[in-house]
């Protein structure tokens, strides 16, 4: 049994931080002058409030709205990051600069051409259409290469070269060829990089990182982690739990695997490692744990966002199907701790240290701007005005926070924010209402019992927390923004060509009649896709490629792109380029490549689960509520099982032949038919009473009572 690691740090360095956030980023921040970086901190500013405006009050036209996105985005990073990691740091190049004036010229452009461009797009192309469709292009693929690294610019390069070559290629990969000024000014339009990628992100993206950003600077995040120690942090492995249940926390609000490490793993790593879990382990752990933060609603990591966009589902929708094979997910992990916990004798930890429920239960109205968002999303509002006013409540919760007043204060804005539309007030004017008599409240109770010195310092603070939330928001939007930006260039040349309508074709040839079949095959190409490249992105080209064969087969959309986008979230802990898992390792210490292997085999749940949507769709709330509950029961009890069989013990260790026998007992379970629940039951349970007997055989001669922890 490995010793607990005492020597611990009880905090994580910054060069492990910058190591881990480097997998989520291909080049570093640059160190820009004072004049400069406050230059840099107005334009994010003014960048994210120029979302809010357009998104709720200014009228601007679509395309124009989509360049400004991208392009402005652009400019703050190829201003804010450097070119390649070993670029000297201190400055920003000339041809830095030079691409920035592309970024603003090429929106320019489209500004005063826009009327014509409508009509001319793809079709007549001047030389003007040309060379801006080839610049902007290059500055796009430029974007990407910074945020995300190397792997989705190449593959939008090959799809580029692919348009010129298709003439000379044979089979499915044969068409008919296309001019090069035609080609460009049809990709840099709305049938391409402006096309469904980006409508998604410039709707969404800047509303819900803003969200996560506030929400974070109200101190949710570290509610989320007293939460877990509290509930969780005494049970046997509770420092893994207490992983686990964080993670899934952030999830709610986190756009990353990689973000969602790098903020609960800098302290639960550390923390599992001194309870006694092995360094690979104690990374995989919350390598999977985050991973599976991508499938928390009712973010998703801006998934349900592209989903929506793609599908027409409603998103509301999509983030209640998204519910029970969530839960699923996390139980699989959860059991997989625990029975880590078991192997390497670890223990939960002191109840005196941990938090108890009765502060948390005072401090609930923190998570106003959650059920805020929550409660506009689920009542049939937009999204954009669940965001917005979600980000607008966070400003009140931050009121009370500085203010030093007793969270009790935010019941009145939650009650309103609740309340105000169902008496018949349309959102934005209830939304507005709550705010301000939320601020009136907190504000007079401030003057009232801390004095008006207190309660303007408290201002001037929140003004400028609000300042850093606004820039800060602008800059963690980027990567999303550019791999948007990119996969609409993989997405468009789909279109254009027919490449997609014919790999289809290809997918269900080679799977015959068979959907499981296609959905291994769908399965095996997600996975690859998503290796090295951020989810939303390896999820917008699987939906393109990928689901439409799946639909073919007569899946319907909603399982078909779910199905898609689970396989695109675990490729984050699929070796061999496994960039959450890298990401933990790099906290914990640990062999990169140990951690995914673990971390995958931890995460194999979310492996499994997604065949339940062809299988058993009623896991995606689809169907009776009895037929539901059903599927849910035998599916959790079929990924307990399967992690039992991954880690070789039920209550006590099994050999290799019992294993097969549970993993294919889970299997039938996790199926969800009424046959193969019977089987897999009928296989388990004898497996189980034999186990059971086993070890009260064994414990019965040390005078034990028989009952595990």
């Amino acid at each position: 049994m490995p010793e607990r690691d005492a020597q611990a740090p009880e905090t994580v360095d910054a060069a492990a931080v910058e190591k881990a956030e480097s997998f989520d980023m291909e080049s570093g921040q640059r160190r820009l002058a004072p004049w400069l970086a406050r230059a840099v901190s107005i334009f994010c500013i003014g960048y994210t409030l120029f979302h809010f405006a357009v998104l709720n009050q200014v009228a601007i036209d679509e395309w124009v709205y989509r360049v400004l996105h991208v392009n402005l985005g652009a400019v703050i990073g190829l201003v804010t990051l450097r070119g390649w990691r070993g670029e000297r740091d201190g400055r920003v190049p000339l041809w830095d600069w030079l691409l920035c004036a592309v970024a603003v010229g090429c929106s320019a452009y489209i500004i005063v051409e826009y009327q014509d461009l409508i009509m001319r797009t793809g079709v007549i192309t001047t030389s003007g259409d040309f060379a801006i469709g080839v610049l902007g292009t290059l500055l796009v693929i430029e974007f990407a290469r910074r945020l995300s690294g190397l792997i989705l610019p190449a593959i939008a390069l090959v799809f580029v070269a692919y348009v010129f070559a298709g003439p000379y290629l044979p089979g499915v990969l044969h068409h008919r060829g296309f001019a090069a000024d035609n080609f460009f000014s049809f990709i840099y339009s709305q049938d391409g990089i402006f096309g469904i990628t980006v409508a998604a992100s410039s709707r969404y993206i800047i509303l819900f990182v803003s969200f996560a950003v506030f929400l974070q600077a109200c101190g949710a995040g570290d509610y989320f982690m007293r939460f877990a120690l509290s509930l969780f942090g005494w049970m046997r492995g509770g420092a893994g739990k207490v992983s686990v249940v964080s993670s899934l926390l952030f999830g709610t609000v986190s756009g990353s695997a990689v973000a969602n490490v790098v903020a609960s793993g800098t302290f639960t790593i550390p923390m599992m490692r001194r309870a006694g879990y092995p360094r690979p382990i104690a990374g995989a752990i919350e390598a999977a744990a985050s991973t599976g933060g991508q499938l928390v609603p009712p973010v998703m990591g801006a998934g349900a966002f592209i989903m929506a966009e793609i599908t027409g589902i409603p998103y509301s929708e999509i983030i209640v199907a998204a519910i029970l094979p969530c839960l699923l997910f996390y139980i699989a992990v959860f059991a997989s701790v625990d029975l880590q916990a078991l192997r390497f004798g670890v223990r939960g930890l002191p109840r005196s240290e941990l938090p108890r429920i009765a502060d948390l239960a005072r401090d609930v109205f923190l998570l106003l701007p959650l059920v805020v968002l929550l409660d506009v999303l689920m009542s049939g509002y937009s999204i954009i005005a669940a965001g917005t006013w979600g980000v607008a409540s966070t400003l009140i919760v931050l009121a009370v926070t500085r203010l030093g007043l007793s969270s009790t204060i935010l019941a009145l804005p939650m009650a309103l924010y609740v309340v105000l539309p169902r008496l018949g007030l349309a959102i934005n004017a209830a939304g507005l209402a709550a705010t301000l008599a939320g601020f009136v409240a907190v504000l007079g109770t401030g003057f009232a019992r801390k004095g008006s010195a207190a309660t303007f310092a408290a201002l001037r603070e929140i003004a400028g927390v609000t300042a850093e939330g606004l820039s800060t928001s602008a800059r963690k939007s980027l990567q999303l923004i550019s791999v948007m930006a990119c996969a609409g260039i993989v997405v468009g040349v789909l279109g254009l060509t027919g490449l997609g309508g014919r790999f289809s074709a290809l997918m269900l040839s080679v799977a015959g009649n068979s959907q499981f079949i296609a959905f291994v095959l769908a399965m095996f190409i997600s996975i690859i896709l998503g290796m090295g490249m951020p989810t939303t992105a390896a999820y917008a080209i699987a939906a393109a490629v990928v689901a439409p064969a799946l639909q073919l087969l007569g899946i319907a959309a909603l399982p078909a792109h779910m199905f898609v986008f689970y396989c695109a979230v675990i490729s984050a802990v699929t070796p061999p380029v496994a960039i959450a898992a890298f990401a933990a390792a790099a906290i914990a210490e640990a062999k990169p490549f140990e951690t995914a292997v673990h971390a995958m085999r931890f995460g194999i749940g979310a492996f499994v689960v997604p065949f339940l949507f062809y299988t058993s769709p009623q896991i995606l709330m689809i169907g009776e509520p009895l037929a539901v509950a059903r599927v849910f029961v035998t599916g959790t009890c079929g990924v307990v099982l399967l992690a039992m069989a991954g880690e070789g013990r039920l209550i006590g260790p099994i050999g290799p032949a019992l294993r097969v026998v549970l993993a294919v007992a889970a299997g039938l379970l996790i199926m969800g038919g009424a046959l193969t629940d019977a089987i897999g039951a009928a296989l388990a349970l004898p497996l189980i009473g034999w186990d059971v007997l086993r070890w009260r055989r064994a414990a019965a001669p040390r005078g034990e009572e028989g009952s595990v922890q």
